[in-house]
Formats: structure tokens, sequence, C-alpha cells
């Protein structure tokens, strides 16, 4: 099945690609796109009546888009990389956010342009150390773990910013320190296990009000060999307010259930105001 679904991704890709190159008549076939963000908050208190704890807290972020177009071919890329630290009365810092997150996919488009064959490759991980609630043990760090998944399939776009997707996916799970290896469902002393499953997602984007827009996702990833109940559910929602040309708001909420990891819902909320800055 590996080995199939690599043919079938080559081929696609590198045959449209061929195709696309050799067309002199496309315009522009290329959009790309780049937005750096830095959110920061500092609360000082001294003498304070009513309490307080001092508090720094920083957050940075980068997402850079590509999206090439011509005929019935089409490529998307996204990297997102975001990574927030807080600081509460001079401890220890914290971490706050953290994430690296690759997204590819290849389409090419049968006669009716709302269906398309697609072929995904997705890569997840964070950049830094992340511990517990008491801050004694360490639970995470770069490519422990890491996903990567790949997927062949087909994707139903009813409008522009709106598509459905399934398709047959392998997913790796990599656990670069092996300590940490039970801790998300590989065996001990291992670093590395491979899965094949059925995969669902849905993308959309859209300008609900002005200068306010929402982006959400949510994926699935089926385990051909483990219960539908084991499915693993990723969503993410943001929610962007836009104050002037340097300025926004910005709402993340997110949710995982993956119980190789833990039985419990995983939940991410985070709000944040900065500074903004957009080219290409």
């Amino acid at each position: 099945m590996k080995s199939f679904l690599f043919t079938v991704c080559v081929f696609l890709i590198g045959a449209d690609i061929i195709y696309a190159s050799n067309d002199s008549t496309a315009v522009n076939p290329w959009k790309l796109g780049w937005i750096g963000t830095l959110n920061g908050s500092q609360a000082t208190y001294r003498n304070w009546s009513q309490g307080g704890v001092n508090t720094v807290a920083v957050t940075g972020g980068t997402r850079f888009t590509a999206k090439y177009a011509q005929d019935r071919f089409v490529l998307d890329h996204s990297t997102s990389l975001k990574y927030g630290r807080a600081r509460l009365n001079g401890n220890v810092g914290r971490k706050t956010d953290d994430e690296v997150r690759i997204r590819n996919q290849a389409s090419r488009q049968f006669d009716n342009p709302h269906y398309s064959l697609i072929t995904q490759l997705n890569f997840d991980t964070q950049f830094y150390e992340g511990y517990d609630r008491a801050y004694a043990n360490i639970i995470s760090k770069f490519m422990a773990p890491a996903y990567i998944t790949e997927t062949v399939g087909f994707a139903y776009t009813p409008e522009k910013n709106l598509q459905f997707n399934a398709g047959l996916s392998l997913k790796q799970t990599i656990v670069a320190d092996t300590l940490l290896s039970p801790r998300y469902g590989l065996k001990d002393g291992t670093n590395f296990r491979n899965e094949g499953g059925v995969s669902l997602g849905f993308r959309i984007s859209r300008q609900v009000m002005t200068n306010v827009s929402y982006s959400g996702s949510a994926d699935t990833f089926t385990n051909l060999l483990r219960p539908v109940s084991s499915t693993v559910v990723k969503m993410n929602n943001d929610l962007v307010g836009k104050i002037n040309n340097y300025l926004t708001t910005n709402i993340q909420f997110a949710v995982i259930f993956d119980d190789n990891v833990t039985k419990k819902l995983q939940v991410k909320q985070v709000l944040s105001v900065g500074f903004s800055y957009t080219t290409l």
C-alpha cells in the first residue's frame, strides 16, 4: 500500500508539473503571500492594593502561502510558524504557543472543476520543549512528536475557499526522544510508527464582516486496524480582526482528540492583539 501511494503521488505531481511548465500561454500562474505577526503584553504592579502579578508575554508568528494554478493543475503550499513565551512574577519563562505546520496539496481537476484528484503531504511538530502543568517534566520537544501524513484521494470544491476531501492515507509518528515514546502511543525504545488509514478533511475561509476574517479546518485520520472510535480528530479556527494596516486582534481555538496521547479532549484558546505586517 505504501509503495502504491508513493508511486501515484510522484506520478501525478510530476506529470502535471511537466504538463503545466510546457504551456507557454499561462500568465502569472503563481500567487504568493506572507504575513508576520508580533504580539506582546506587559503588566507591572507595585504597592497595588488590588493585587496583581508582574507579567511579560511575547508571541511571534509567520505564515507563507504559495499557489500555482495553470489549466486544470493546482499546487497549494502553506507554512505556519508560531512561538510564544510568558514570564510571571520573574519566574522561569513558560511556553504559551508553539507550532510548525506545513501543508502541501497538488490537485488535478476533472471536467467539472468542482471535483478533483488530489495528493497531499503534511507535516506537524513544534520548536521547543514543553512541560506539564507542574512544570516538572518535559512532555514534548522538537520532533517529539512529529507527524507526517501522505494522502491520495478526491476533493469537492463547491465554491472558492471551501473544500471537502477524502482519501487513503499513510501517517508516520516520529518521537526523536525515546523517553517520550510511550506518551505518544509508541512502544518503549522506539521512535517511529507507520499507520495506514482513511482521511477526511474540510477547509474554509470567509470574510465575515468588514476587516474581520475567519479560517477553519478539520481533519480526521482513521487507522484501518483500530476501532472507528479511535479516529484522530483535529480542528483549528482562527478569527482575525484588522484594526488598521499594522494592528490586528486574533482569536485561535483548536481542539484535538487523539487517544494515542490521552482519552481527554485537548483544547487550546489564544486571544492576542499586536503588530502584523503583510507583503507579497
